[in-house]
């Protein structure tokens, strides 16, 4: 068998589901258990683990909480959001736009 079983699934969901409670953000995206900046290594363990074999679907994931981020940092550069909910995915996000350098 390739990948996570069914229940491995589920049992990661229902870990991560724990673990967000748990290192969630701030009104300031920082992690309130780490103090760094969210989503903090212990979330992209878990997200990697989590979407391990669908890592497009990570990126639509966590493209709902950059643009939250960006809402609500509205002085922290795009591409510095950019950067820290997705370069640390294997999968590039697709279907943005390319702002001019």
């Amino acid at each position: 068998m390739i990948g996570p079983s069914t229940a491995e699934v589920s049992r990661l969901r229902d870990d991560l589901d724990d673990l967000s409670a748990v290192h969630r953000n701030d009104e300031q995206w920082r992690c309130v258990d780490c103090h760094g900046e969210w989503p903090c290594p212990v979330i992209r363990r878990r997200l990697l683990a989590l979407y391990r074999r669908e890592p497009q679907r990570l990126v639509t994931y966590l493209r709902h909480f950059r643009d939250r981020a960006r809402a609500e940092l509205p002085s922290v550069p795009t591409r510095e959001l950019d950067l820290r909910f997705f370069g640390w995915v294997p999968v590039a996000p697709t279907g943005r736009r390319r702002r001019p350098a």
